[in-house]
């Protein structure tokens, strides 16, 4: 019995060193939306050229993510205070490109046609 328990203190112990892959997927900030509040994310997350698949706009940023799906905005961080002060910062996105970096924001980067990288 002594082997088990080893090895499940040593399994729990690698998780909370290298965390698990679960963890990070997961979402800290999720928000239903009404269509209007829909509407204005994605007129504001548009000017950060997001990654755009389907209905899905992804803006990766430097402390995590803000993906904004029809009804919903997710924010993945790497803990909860991060995806809240995202979240609190989005509205920057109205000042200057220049400032965003203040703010924790930047531009997504795109691969644009034969291998350039687009801001």
């Amino acid at each position: 019995m002594k082997g088990m328990e080893d090895e499940s203190s040593s399994s729990s112990w690698f998780s909370r060193i290298f965390g698990s892959k679960e963890e990070e997927e997961r979402p800290f900030l999720e928000q239903s939306l009404s269509r209007e509040a829909y509407e204005e994310y994605r007129r504001l997350l548009m000017k950060a050229r997001p990654e755009i698949s389907g209905d899905t706009l992804r803006v990766r940023l430097p402390d995590g993510e803000v993906e904004l799906r029809r009804g919903k905005l997710v924010v993945r961080a790497k803990n909860r205070e991060s995806a809240e002060k995202i979240l609190r910062n989005l509205h920057h996105y109205e000042s200057p490109p220049s400032l965003w970096p203040a703010y924790g924001l930047s531009y997504s980067i795109r691969r644009g046609e034969r291998g350039r990288i687009e801001l």
